[in-house]
């Protein structure tokens, strides 16, 4: 209930004329005390401080209190013979906030060198399938520098969904210092952030896109008509899931046919080319 509450509070400061932008922290594991509890997320929207960081693949238990970037840092062993298999998982909800980005680091031991090798992929709940996260390659060595994603863009699939998954998975059995990975080998990670920004937000908060929809109320066909060229579209509900979305529209009006959408009030958002967005509501009877 708060989280639809909250979006419909920014709609409503949006179709009362005032436009809120940027990034928002949905949230971050950064590992501060050193304690099990760190395996929780330590910031970002409320309901994503129940969100816990843990290994699928078969690795060791998950230490807390080893050295981090800056405080402590979650490490594990036992990766030997993981290649895509063997990984970091965390999830959160994303619903209502698109342009999502992801920022991590990673670190392989000197000593006893953890795997070299990592990507992250995204899953949509829990059902999904697993999916390349685009510019996601990470080679790893023993500083917390060369394994650093920072601020990688999040596919449009992870837009305003209930439950993203994102892990990161040995892609190789080879370790850092060109071996191969064996059951002793480290591998920590660290400062792990998500952000995102409203699906209200306005690029351009002098010059939103207006646009035209009828009928509205509707029993049957919406037309959606715009004096700039419409890029992409989307129908967003009231828990801000995207229900519809067509990112290649190209026109300056569009039908949705009957049936596109149950009975309900739905937000329908466009894009031009321009990076310009406009939102308005529309009530399907």
């Amino acid at each position: 209930m708060k989280k639809t509450i909250t979006i419909l509070s920014f709609c409503f400061f949006l179709l009362a004329g005032t436009a809120m932008q940027g990034q928002v922290l949905l949230a971050k594991w950064t590992f501060p005390t050193g304690n099990p509890t760190d395996s929780l997320a330590d910031g970002g929207l409320s309901w994503n401080l129940d969100k816990a960081i843990h290994t699928e693949g078969g690795t060791s238990a998950i230490d807390f209190t080893k050295n981090g970037f800056t405080t402590k840092s979650a490490q594990a062993t036992g990766w030997d013979n993981g290649a895509m298999s063997k990984c970091w998982v965390v999830s959160v909800n994303t619903a209502g906030y698109d342009q999502l980005k992801l920022s991590s680091k990673q670190q392989s031991g000197g000593n006893n060198p953890g795997p070299r090798d990592y990507k992250v992929q995204y899953r949509i709940g829990t059902t999904g399938a697993w999916e390349d996260v685009p510019n996601s390659t990470i080679i790893t060595a023993n500083d917390w520098t060369t394994g650093a994603l920072d601020n990688i863009d999040l596919p449009m699939s992870c837009y305003s969904q209930g439950l993203v998954f994102l892990r990161w998975i040995m892609t190789t059995n080879t370790n850092s210092t060109g071996g191969t990975v064996t059951a002793g080998g480290i591998n920590k990670i660290d400062d792990i952030y998500i952000t995102g920004e409203l699906f209200i937000g306005i690029n351009d908060q002098s010059a939103p896109i207006t646009f035209n929809i009828t009928p509205n109320p509707s029993k049957g066909p919406v037309t959606i008509t715009s004096p700039a060229m419409i890029k992409n579209l989307e129908i967003i509900d009231m828990s801000g899931r995207i229900v519809y979305s067509d990112q290649e529209v190209n026109r300056l009006n569009v039908t949705l046919r009957e049936g596109f959408a149950t009975k309900g009030s739905y937000f329908i958002r466009i894009r031009n080319n321009e990076g310009k967005t406009g939102i308005r509501k529309v009530v399907i009877m």
